[in-house]
């Protein structure tokens, strides 16, 4: 066989590689570069869409929860209906971790209202409560919120609203026609510059007795900002429509209404003062388009945004295509020159690599394919002029000596590491799952063993019950003696769970002042006898002289735990918790 010098091997290969590389990718980024942009520019505009759609979810999300709260809380007690102080009470604390949640209200069907109101643009202090049955003719007043009595004093700076009847108000009749949750028509606020949308049902008794109505309402200003708070490429859009077209919000901060002569007219794709936003209207369905406007091409993207009870908004990204176009087209060139210089340069490369290095890494080659430490051991010395090769060769030497000795170390080293990475882990598993105030589970921890003990239950056939507690009027206790007091309230309540319940039971701090307990094979009367004695303990041995501890209860009891999910379990004890909570607390309930 006729033989190749090294350095023809190295040198001809790369030079014809160089020049084949630099035509294959300059006719495959001439080919592809129209297909590859269009995908980059997809892909942006779907992150965009995505960060929207799950923004738009998670905001509207409280709303649908909330009402149904409240229609499930009356509807199952109609009793509540007779202490409206007590349910503006409620409404007020259920809109206090939403800052943009405008209107929580009930009106019943005898016309009496009480309501949470507050700033549609997330002013903390602006937030009260009105009603319309503390004076006559039934006015709808403002009253500060107070957290003992829940109705405070009259706010004289707020406007009043005489003979005021919530039955004859939209979102009434429109729950009432519905007979079940409707949205409201997205309007103006009267007297903020915000848009605003609310969500409202009736309420019915066991016989199917009408009792009123309860919505509640959220400012669109919050989703307005977002948009406009998303870094974009230069002339690129952002809108939230209505399916009709009706603008909710825009990136590019324009007026979503207008009023003329009193009367609010919202502002649509198709009446839009920018000629993008046009265009956008006359393709306004799923899916991406191609849009040109004014010579200009654009890349525009709609997904539909599917809200409960058959609502669907829109939200539209439009970008322009010579952004992305022009930095691939750009890229692409840059990729070819560095190509080409790269091949060229290995080229030129390997003729001084065929020169100084070819014989030396034979030799090497030799040694180091024979198998043999001792061949290795025997490479002459000097090898080669050349620095990096002579290294190597000493290298080599070097490690067929040290290589024995490590050989016989690499099983006992990895050992240990492996043993002190499996303590590192379990020490942060622990730390993960476990509350630093009360040393039981956290909710992260419960979720994980309590999914294990439901599937232990099952498996064996063991009864399993399922507490979920809460300290009564806790909130006093912070507020009179301080956190530092309600924190040893906490650790006390915890330890004295811990101490009634058996080793294997589950004892977690759920959230706040909420705890959970979990049993598997114990009977109900053996709980029920455990959370009796627990409240004696409270008594007994209180936390703070200043501080006489109740705890309200919700329990649920399954002798036979097939067919039913944690999940279910968990939204049944909540419900029987709210029960004891409103029905005079101290108390259980199964």
């Amino acid at each position: 066989m006729k033989q190749i010098s090294l350095w023809g091997l190295i040198v001809i290969p790369f030079a014809l590689l160089a020049t084949l590389g630099g035509v294959t990718v300059y006719l495959f980024s001439t080919v592809t570069i129209s297909n590859v942009s269009d995908n980059v520019g997809t892909h942006y505009m779907q992150e965009i869409e995505m960060r929207v759609y799950d923004r738009v979810v998670e905001f509207m999300e409280p709303l649908d929860t909330i009402v149904q709260i409240n229609r499930n809380a009356f509807s199952h007690h109609p009793e509540l209906l007779e202490d409206l102080d007590f349910v503006g009470g409620r409404l007020y604390e259920q809109a206090v971790p939403y800052p943009y949640m405008t209107f929580i209200s009930l009106a019943t069907s005898d016309g009496r209202y009480v309501n949470s109101t507050r700033d549609p643009f997330g002013n903390l202090d602006d937030h009260h409560l009105a009603n319309n049955y503390m004076s006559e003719p039934r006015t709808l007043r403002a009253y500060e919120y107070d957290p003992v009595h829940y109705l405070g004093g009259h706010i004289t700076s707020e406007p009043e609203y005489p003979n005021y009847d919530p039955r004859k108000r939209p979102f009434y009749q429109d729950a009432l026609k519905q007979q079940g949750m409707t949205w409201s028509r997205i309007n103006p606020y009267y007297g903020y510059k915000s848009l605003g949308v609310g969500l409202s049902t009736p309420v019915y008794d066991a016989k199917g007795t009408l009792l009123g109505v309860t919505a509640t309402s959220v400012a669109l200003v919050s989703l307005d900002k977002y948009l406009q708070s998303i870094e974009l490429v230069d002339n690129s859009y952002v809108f939230l429509t209505e399916q009709n077209g009706n603008l909710i919000a825009t990136s590019n901060n324009e007026q979503l209404y207008s009023k003329t002569n009193g009367t609010a007219e919202r502002t649509s794709l198709s009446s839009h003062s920018n000629n993008i936003f046009q265009s956008a209207g006359q393709q306004l369905t799923e899916g991406s388009h191609h849009l040109e406007v004014d010579g200009e091409r654009f890349l525009y993207n709609v997904r539909p945004i599917e809200l409960p009870y058959g609502e669907t908004w829109y939200v539209g990204v439009l970008i322009p295509e010579s952004y992305y176009k022009n930095i691939l087209h750009e890229y692409s060139q840059a990729v070819i020159f560095i190509v080409l210089v790269i091949f060229v340069s290995i080229a030129l490369a390997g003729s001084l690599i065929a020169r100084f290095i070819g014989q030396p890494i034979l030799q090497l080659n030799d040694a180091v394919n024979s198998n043999s430490l001792e061949r290795i051991r025997t490479i002459p010395q000097p090898l080669s002029p050349v620095r990096e090769v002579q290294t190597l060769a000493k290298g080599l030497q070097n490690m067929a000596f040290k290589l024995s000795d490590i050989m016989q170390n690499l099983e006992q080293k990895v050992a240990q590491r492996t043993s002190h990475l499996k303590d590192e882990n379990d020490i942060l598993h622990e730390q993960s799952t476990t509350d630093e105030l009360t040393a039981l589970y956290n909710r992260r921890g419960f979720n994980l063993v309590s999914e294990q003990a439901l599937f232990y239950a099952k498996q064996n056939q063991q009864p399993f019950c399922i507490v979920l507690c809460d300290i009564d009027h806790f909130k006093l206790v912070n507020d009179t003696l301080g956190h530092t007091v309600g924190d040893q309230v906490l650790v006390n309540v915890a330890h004295v769970l811990k101490q009634h319940f058996r080793g294997h039971d589950i004892v977690a701090r759920y959230g706040g002042e909420e705890f959970m307990m979990i049993t598997v094979g114990m009977n109900q009367q053996d709980v029920i006898a455990r959370l009796h004695q627990v409240r004696q303990t409270l008594i007994d041995q209180p936390a703070h002289p200043e501080v006489v501890l109740t705890l309200s209860y919700g329990v649920t009891y399954l002798n036979d735990a097939h067919g039913i999910t944690l999940d279910e379990l968990i939204h049944g004890v909540d419900g029987k918790l709210y029960q004891a909570k409103n029905t005079g607390r101290d108390k259980i309930v199964e």
